[in-house]
């Protein structure tokens, strides 16, 4: 403990070096912990998204599958189409398939809000595929309000009633944010000028949490019809009865003519390569702040040493042990260090939130691969760790020399000097 407090008096003496030095450690750990955070928790979402959305493979036109898959769950425009009979004809007969739903995808671009609407023609096989949505269908209410509507199931949409509601071409169903969006809710209307056609909301998505929020849903003829595109379809997602048993599926799948298949367990392997990648960029930014950091150190410790060699060589005079020099000067490495490491750890909690903001938004606008809906920093208790590790790695490593040569000094000399 006296130790410690000698420390603080010491570093206390000389509050702008020590104070530029700690705010440096401070900058290095809050920059490591964000990355990891990041890392972690991107992965994480990332994996979690991809499960939720219950398809485990999808047919897609001949092209860069990896970029279609891309665009249909984040929502975009694909410029080759598939025939809609290759459905029946090659994919629902294969076994272990359990549902096969078509969809045709475009957007419109709206010019008064800068944003493009993504249009998601589908049929009832979507809402088999996707049978955890809740589609609110009470009309004039709310949607902002949907967790107590949701509640009651007699105001959510059946499947026969979705069938029958998308016999109208003019049916639409939003999703929660598109509903947002637009200020409509179910029985309004919202005419789409760029196709002469008004579109009457019939059902409102509750949040998901994922893509399909942003879309709106039209019956898969209209949406064929409305882009020109007759007997055509841009995707077909699909679910197996046993995943596990996903090999002799594939197989016959990838035999389908003009078409590729893409599966989510290869699209994740994609996306984990990718943050592989992005693994050896981020250790490289840590490599550079931990020699940096423990430089900062040595510098400071080390003309924190030249400058108190008469303070030693009294201290060394009046009694002090070597290991007791070398404790202390140790010590002061540790406390400024530590200081350092609660800073830097406290800085990136605080700024969480708005670093993640600003990874979101370079995400975006380098169009990274799928929005992730769920928070990109994970408070991993073990990121704690390793940012805690770091801090006293710098701290020891930085401290030997110093303290040494500190515990070194002879007595008579170190009295000489001026």
């Amino acid at each position: 403990m006296k130790y410690t407090l000698f420390a603080l008096r010491n570093l206390s003496q000389r509050k702008v070096r020590t104070g530029l030095t700690v705010f440096s450690i401070a900058i290095a750990v809050a920059v490591l912990f964000t990355l990891l955070s990041f890392n972690t928790g991107y992965q994480k979402a990332l994996n979690s998204q991809l499960q939720q959305m219950g398809v485990h493979a999808m047919v897609l036109p001949v092209g860069c599958p990896y970029e279609a898959a891309s665009l249909v769950l984040k929502g975009g425009q694909i410029k080759d189409q598939l025939p809609e009979s290759i459905v029946d004809k090659y994919i629902t007969p294969v076994q272990g398939i359990q549902i096969a739903a078509p969809a045709f995808m475009s957007g419109i671009i709206n010019p008064d809000e800068g944003r493009t609407d993504i249009y998601f023609g589908i049929d009832s096989r979507t809402i088999d595929l996707k049978n955890w949505w809740r589609i609110l269908n009470k009309p004039g209410v709310d949607v902002s309000q949907w967790e107590s509507l949701v509640k009651n199931d007699s105001n959510l949409m059946t499947k026969a009633e979705f069938e029958k509601a998308f016999e109208d071409d003019n049916a639409l169903i939003l999703g929660y944010d598109a509903a947002l969006i637009e200020l409509s809710t179910v029985g309004d209307e919202i005419y789409l000028p760029e196709k002469d056609k008004t579109f009457k909301v019939v059902g409102v998505l509750s949040p998901t949490g994922t893509q399909d929020d942003g879309f709106f849903y039209i019956p898969l003829r209209t949406a064929q019809t409305m882009f020109g595109k007759p007997g055509k379809i841009t995707v077909v997602q699909i679910r197996f009865k046993d995943p596990t048993m996903s090999g002799p599926i594939t197989e016959q799948l990838d035999k389908i003519p003009g078409s590729e298949l893409v599966t989510m367990s290869e699209l994740l392997g994609t996306m984990q390569n990718l943050m592989g990648s992005a693994k050896t960029l981020v250790f490289s930014i840590i490599l550079i702040a931990i020699t940096i950091s423990a430089l900062g150190v040595l510098n400071t410790v080390l003309m924190s040493v030249f400058e108190r060699t008469r303070e030693i060589g009294v201290m060394r005079a009046t009694g002090a042990a070597k290991k007791n020099i070398f404790t202390l000067i140790w010590t002061e490495t540790l406390v400024m260090v530590g200081l350092g490491g609660i800073l830097g750890l406290g800085l990136a909690l605080l700024g969480s939130r708005a670093m993640e903001s600003v990874i979101r938004a370079a995400m975006l606008k380098m169009d990274m691969s799928i929005p992730i809906k769920g928070s990109l920093i994970a408070l991993d208790p073990r990121v704690f760790v390793i940012c805690l590790l770091f801090v006293f790695g710098i701290g020891v490593v930085a401290g030997l020399y110093p303290a040494f040569k500190a515990s070194r000094a002879r007595p008579i000399e170190a009295l000489r000097m001026d």
